[in-house]
């Protein structure tokens, strides 16, 4: 369930940070416009969480990297990279795809 009290802290959380070439990250609440924008008004990136019940939004960003993938980012201004880590029986494999 969201909390509306989330929703209207992260914006001014953010306000009096100094998040200047920081990378911020944020639970699927944080996709929200006025959010994104001030992280980049603020001159730092994010890691927003995208859930599918943002059904046009999921859509366009799954075929951007769909097609990016499939093209090895030829024409995509990118860089990639992966990490893995093994530990408490399981194994992380990620990858990150940065545009």
């Amino acid at each position: 369930m969201v909390n509306p009290w989330e929703i209207t802290a992260i914006p001014e959380l953010i306000k009096v940070l100094d998040i200047a070439g920081c990378i911020v990250t944020i639970d699927a609440i944080g996709c929200q416009k006025e959010i994104i924008n001030l992280i980049s008004q603020k001159d730092g990136d994010y890691i927003i969480a995208l859930k599918k019940n943002q059904k046009s939004l999921y859509e366009n960003t799954e075929c951007i990297f769909r097609e990016a993938i499939s093209k090895r980012c030829e024409g995509f201004n990118a860089s990639h990279y992966s990490t893995n880590e093994s530990g408490h029986g399981r194994e992380e494999i990620r990858n990150y795809l940065m545009q």
